[in-house]
């Protein structure tokens, strides 16, 4: 039991990340104006795909077929938007993994009720 606790700590702590996911979808070109919000907001997918990535290996998924998260020079709204989805798909991805072992484990996992998914 005490590992299957240990086991789903990386999964809750990226229920946090899909506000940030959210906020880069709704990217407008108003926001994009704002050279410290795109540049904080990059940098925050950047962090967040590197936690998706180790929830990845730590659940041994293998790597979906995704660019890097390196815009060209100044990310687009484009970017963003596509960026985000892509994460969000990941996201969705280790969430099904991780269900998928909880089930083989016998782990019953109720998310909080607070917390809504897109």
């Amino acid at each position: 039991m005490r590992t299957a606790r240990r086991n789903r700590e990386p999964v809750f702590g990226l229920l946090a990340l899909r506000p940030a996911l959210t906020e880069a979808k709704l990217m407008t070109e108003k926001h994009a104006c704002d050279a410290i919000y795109v540049a904080t907001l990059a940098e925050e997918l950047r962090r967040i795909e590197a936690e998706i990535a180790r929830a990845e290996q730590m659940l041994h998924l293998a790597p979906a077929d995704h660019p890097g998260c390196t815009p060209a020079a100044t990310p687009s709204v484009g970017w963003f938007r596509e960026k985000s989805a892509e994460l969000d798909l990941r996201l969705r991805r280790i969430e099904q993994a991780d269900q998928r072992t909880e089930s083989k484990q016998g782990v019953a996992f109720r998310r909080p009720a607070n917390i809504a998914f897109a």
